[in-house]
């Protein structure tokens, strides 16, 4: 698709386990939550969706929550999916602090009418969670399935390998090391 006009559905609800519990999104990296970063990589015309507990944000988002809550991404995705009102929905972690618009745009750009726009990493693992899609794909997928895998693995989608250097823009913070890095990248 050749227009840069998206909406984005973050997912920001999970427990954080390998981070120690509690809401890892709160978390700051230069001064500024890790939730915060990715919404300052949004065109600021998009739409955006949260899927999590509602917190204050930089920026006007529409909050819903999965039922029951953290029955994971795949569940995440279809509660926050009925939001959508744009033609391309770019799916992202809520956790990915080294995201910027150049590289959203390059995933909404890289979306076709029938098919998503997926990252790879240098292991050849995609990315799910920072990836574009037309949004009539993602509507007619089928979210009951167990894992964002399973769920987006057989829909239609160009696999992107990207030259981005070490600050990987789907970096997520997962662990307190992940967040050092982080920390040590911006």
């Amino acid at each position: 698709m050749t227009s840069t006009s998206y909406d984005a559905l973050v997912l920001a609800g999970g427990r954080s386990r390998r981070m120690g519990g509690g809401d890892k999104t709160r978390l700051l990296v230069d001064d500024t939550s890790l939730l915060d970063r990715v919404l300052g990589a949004l065109s600021p015309v998009a739409g955006v969706v949260v899927v999590g507990a509602e917190r204050a944000t930089s920026r006007v988002v529409t909050w819903t929550r999965e039922e029951p809550p953290h029955s994971g991404p795949a569940a995440a995705v279809a509660a926050g999916l009925p939001f959508v009102t744009a033609d391309v929905v770019v799916l992202l972690a809520g956790d990915l602090p080294l995201l910027t618009t150049a590289f959203v745009d390059r995933l909404v750009a890289a979306c076709q009418p029938d098919a998503g726009a997926v990252p790879v990493d240098g292991q050849g693992f995609s990315q799910w969670l920072c990836s574009a899609w037309p949004t009539a794909v993602l509507q007619g997928a089928d979210w009951s399935r167990s894992s964002l895998r399973d769920a987006l693995g057989d829909l239609p989608s160009a696999r992107l390998t990207l030259d981005t250097g070490a600050a990987v823009p789907w970096l997520d913070c997962d662990t307190p090391e992940d967040l050092q890095r982080a920390r040590e990248l911006t």
